[in-house]
């Protein structure tokens, strides 16, 4: 008779666990929305001057990308840019060499990140998280609110 409590209470902890991570999962699935767009991303070095981050020419990389949709994750403020570079090798290279430095990326001219490489990047992709102005610039026609509406 013990056994089968014992069974019962494994299996039922089990399910329980089951069922904790797959709500867990559904919780982390972003609200999208497609945008369909292409836009020129360009990579930059940079150098602290006197304190100051500055950017340094020429461009490291410059590429049009396609971003097909944006993400948002509930309880972000921005919106996550998924993206990925078709110049994989010379990416794995600018990643490799600035390791634990800040690069800066532009999209369509205008300065949307200056992240700190933490590891080499061999497959190209890539994401950034734009702010509200920034998608307002970038894709005019994303309402903001019903997106984090959506995600809330």
């Amino acid at each position: 008779m013990k056994t089968k409590q014992l069974i019962f209470t494994i299996l039922t902890a089990s399910l329980v666990c089951i069922l904790a991570v797959a709500c867990k999962a559904n919780a982390d699935t972003p609200s999208k929305v497609n945008v369909d767009k292409d836009v020129i991303v360009a990579i930059y070095s940079t150098f602290n001057n006197e304190g100051v981050m500055d950017t340094v020419s020429p461009c490291l990389l410059e590429e049009t990308v396609h971003v097909s949709e944006l993400l948002h994750y509930s309880g972000d403020e921005g919106l996550t840019m998924p993206f990925n570079l078709s110049d994989t090798t010379k990416f794995a290279e600018i990643t490799a060499t600035n390791l634990d430095k800040r690069i800066v990326i532009v999209i369509n001219g205008q300065v949307i990140s200056t992240p700190v490489v933490k590891m080499r990047l061999d497959n190209g992709a890539c994401s950034v998280v734009l702010d509200d102005v920034q998608v307002t610039k970038l894709f005019p026609n994303v309402n903001m609110e019903i997106l984090k509406s959506k995600n809330r």
